[in-house]
């Protein structure tokens, strides 16, 4: 099941390569226009150049969105980094001395409410990732649950560069998953997939009525120009919102924020028997 989810693109790609030979051979071949073969209609020669300009445009779209993709590898990481961050922060506001002379300031740091908080807080990213809708109302409340922990210090009188450190990383983790809900929500324009789309017809089209010198060349041909065009098409829908974990193919890698999350639960503030 892992193999076919992680080669959609491919395995889609080589069905419709199938489906485009099996038209051409068992359905255009017994259709004539005009007592010419429908299958037979233009030379292949004389659509080369056709061929050339639609590659030439697919290689300029999936250069775009290989853009924005190469920007979203960098996010897992980058929110794995602050969230690790702001987990030594808390361990330095319970060894730096501290400062205030209220009842809250001489009482103890609640360690179990700072580690629920940080693993809540991390579980609520990693499922905000992988839902499909990626609902701002959901994860921008939820980062501020970050700057709730440093409310928390400030109220009991921990070290300042404890509570900076925090609020910085909450900003920097705020724009990352900021930059991932933007990357996410909006899609490439509306014409481009409209023009790739029409390009792919006419290229199937042309591949469905041309003539070829010998019966192995029409099957090595049309299956393979099928294959790249749809897989360079399939490749840029799904290069466009690495964030869809429903395509495995070509969604960004999450270890980072998945391994992050294993270290917290283990070792971050659990309490030792006694």
């Amino acid at each position: 099941m892992k193999f076919v989810l992680h080669r959609t693109i491919i395995i889609k790609s080589l069905i419709a390569a199938l489906a485009v030979l099996g038209i051409k051979n068992f359905v255009f071949k017994n259709l004539s226009f005009y007592g010419q073969d429908f299958h037979d209609l233009i030379e292949l020669s004389d659509i080369t150049i056709i061929f050339t300009g639609a590659f030439f445009v697919f290689g300029l779209l999936l250069a775009a969105t290989m853009t924005d993709f190469k920007e979203s590898e960098k996010i897992p990481g980058e929110v794995a980094s602050n969230l690790e961050a702001i987990k030594d922060w808390i361990y330095l506001a319970f060894r730096a001395p501290r400062t205030g002379t209220s009842d809250l300031c001489m009482e103890e740091l609640n360690s179990t409410f700072l580690r629920e908080e940080m693993i809540s807080i991390t579980n609520g990213i990693i499922d905000w990732i992988y839902s499909s809708g990626k609902d701002s109302t959901v994860i921008f409340p939820l980062i501020r649950k970050s700057n709730e922990i440093a409310y928390y210090f400030a109220e009991r009188g921990v070290d300042k560069e404890a509570i900076k450190g925090i609020q910085e990383n909450t900003n920097a983790m705020r724009k990352q998953l900021t930059r991932a809900y933007t990357i996410s929500r909006n899609n490439f324009i509306k014409p481009a997939y409209i023009l790739l789309q029409s390009i792919l017809f006419i290229v199937m089209s042309f591949l469905l009525i041309s003539k070829f010198k010998s019966p192995s060349a029409d099957y090595l041909v049309t299956s393979a120009i099928t294959f790249i065009f749809c897989y360079l098409y399939l490749l840029i829908s799904g290069l466009d919102d690495p964030f869809d974990i429903h395509n495995g193919d070509t969604n960004v890698d999450l270890k980072p924020i998945d391994r992050f999350k294993q270290r917290l639960i283990s070792d971050f503030l659990v309490s030792k028997p006694n």
